[in-house]
């Protein structure tokens, strides 16, 4: 069957054994080859909801389906969904279990049952996208929080997931690492892959989104265009999200009529200087 979404979440509810609601009849299609930011204060429920698309944990009411079919949650087919769904902990411990950072890397392609060529190539790349060369040999106890983090994404990425789940990548990282986050995920684009980010960054996800999801209480309470959202101060409250920094500039200048009001808003620094250059 072939569908232009990779998920399908029909009235998906989750509640802890205490009775807890962790989510809250979530309906919601993740399309194919999108960038797609999830924003919400601690405890709206983004980890959640990820834990579901990644097979960890299983509706309480509802259903999901992966690219048509409905998930099954046999150790056959979470195996199989999860070459094709991969995701990054908050807390890169929770992944990271082998003695060194070349064999932890190592471990998710050595159970595809690839070819030694296959795995050393896709490790390769995986390595030089998240910049971990000089630490292939180290062990996983001596790494920094921010290098721990890089190495968890090599892990992932070495797979060669269609779905990538990313929560919180840029926590803990100094700016630097922070910064690279975004062009490791521009190099990730290949037309096909979605990449899903939940995050506090609000910057980053106005700058890089296609799509943007908020989360409140365990419910969806927007999902859509990240330029239209910064407009709505009602739900930016509720929410508890500030404007970007680049939004609220670009909307001062409009209301100077020193930018056109019919322009497309700059999404990063360098687009709002080309604007501010052009006045």
């Amino acid at each position: 069957m072939t569908t232009d979404f990779y998920f399908e979440l029909n009235q998906l509810s989750y509640a802890y054994a205490d009775g807890t609601n962790a989510l809250t009849d979530i309906t919601l299609q993740i399309p194919k080859g999108k960038k797609i930011a999830l924003l919400g204060h601690n405890g709206a429920g983004k980890s959640t909801l990820f834990q579901h698309l990644n097979g960890i944990l299983k509706p309480t009411t509802g259903t999901i389906t992966f690219c048509g079919e409905e998930l099954h949650y046999s150790r056959k087919a979470l195996k199989e969904l999860r070459q094709q769904v991969g995701i990054v902990f908050q807390d890169a411990d929770n992944q990271l279990f082998s003695g060194t950072v070349k064999q932890d890397i190592a471990f998710g392609p050595l159970n595809l049952g690839w070819t030694t060529a296959k795995i050393e190539e896709k490790m390769a790349w995986a390595v030089a996208q998240t910049e971990v060369e000089a630490l292939l040999d180290k062990p996983i106890h001596f790494l920094s929080v921010g290098q721990k983090k890089r190495v968890a994404m090599a892990g992932v990425l070495a797979m060669e997931p269609s779905v990538l789940l990313l929560d919180e990548p840029t926590a803990g990282l100094d700016n630097y690492y922070a910064a690279q986050v975004l062009q490791y995920l521009a190099q990730l684009e290949n037309g096909d892959r979605t990449i899903l980010l939940a995050t506090h960054d609000i910057p980053l996800a106005y700058e890089w989104a296609d799509q943007i999801i908020v989360m409140e209480g365990g419910k969806i309470i927007y999902n859509g265009d990240p330029v239209e959202m910064f407009y709505q101060e009602d739900l930016l409250q509720r929410a508890h999200l500030e404007r970007p920094w680049v939004f609220e500039i670009a909307l001062a200048l409009q209301n100077k009529k020193l930018l056109k009001e019919n322009i497309k808003l700059p999404r990063s620094k360098e687009d709002l200087q080309k604007l501010i250059e052009q006045i």
